[in-house]
């Protein structure tokens, strides 16, 4: 059903705009979605979508608007800026529900997965779960102090793909090696010290990859119970990387390894 919102003081509104923070995206069990292009990637998946919100419906959209038992908001520019995080939304957004993944179901058998330790920036986290879904990788894990995966840019970032690979947050350093040394998969850690560097790297059957902060890298906790340690060679006089693009490194270096093509 198509309903019309002009105010900004809309319960709806405040309620849709009130999103960009953690508790309340928590609190309400939902999170925006932003654009056409991740609107599109939410309905290709299984994720369960709660309401739309529109400036202008795509081609095609009318009659499934109309007559759709969730409502679909036809808005002013004015309530879309309001709702969303960027400063110029496109012309459809949808309210998604959270989806809460336990680790200890998760039982791929062989592949990569990708683990992130105390990665604060949030475009950097979109861009490597994006980086994980195109690389083929099993899922991504987000430990408990990395950035929240429901945060506007880490959505934005991931570019849909979040939709397309499982997530795993929340998970402490202790349950990833427990769940590791359960399932039989071998811990890789991203390090300059007692490292391989990657072209020697020979990759496991089951690896989780995991990589650090910029400025703090892997845990000691989890250097320490590291299978093993892999570094990316440097040759030019750039002292690092940015960690998304180490990751994508990484992963296609592992994807192309695992495919029997390195």
């Amino acid at each position: 059903m198509i309903q019309t919102i002009t105010s900004l003081k809309n319960d709806t509104v405040k309620r849709a705009a009130s999103l960009k923070q953690k508790k309340y995206r928590q609190r309400e069990g939902l999170f925006l979605v932003e654009g056409t292009r991740a609107v599109e990637e939410v309905r290709k998946s299984d994720w369960e979508v709660a309401a739309y919100f529109f400036t202008k419906l795509p081609a095609g959209w009318e009659t499934e608007a109309a007559e759709s038992r969730l409502p679909y908001y036809e808005v002013t520019e004015a309530v879309m800026g309001r709702i969303c995080a960027t400063e110029d939304p496109q012309s459809l957004a949808a309210l998604v529900r959270l989806r809460e993944r336990e680790l200890e179901t998760f039982e791929p058998e062989k592949g990569l997965v990708l683990v992130l330790d105390q990665i604060h920036d949030p475009g950097n986290v979109g861009t490597m779960i994006r980086t994980a879904c195109a690389a083929g990788a099993e899922g991504v894990v987000l430990l408990q102090d990395t950035v929240d995966l429901y945060n506007p840019k880490v959505v934005r970032s991931a570019m849909g793909n979040l939709f397309h690979i499982p997530v795993f947050t929340g998970v402490s350093e202790a349950a990833l090696v427990a769940w590791s040394k359960d399932k039989e998969w071998t811990l890789l850690a991203t390090d300059l010290r007692g490292a391989v560097s990657l072209p020697a790297l020979r990759w496991p059957p089951k690896t989780v990859l995991i990589m650090g902060s910029e400025a703090e890298g892997v845990s000691p906790f989890l250097l320490e119970k590291a299978n093993q340690r892999v570094k990316i060679p440097m040759y030019g006089p750039a002292e690092s990387l940015n960690v998304a693009v180490a990751a994508g490194i990484l992963l296609f270096a592992g994807a192309e390894a695992k495919a029997g093509k390195a």
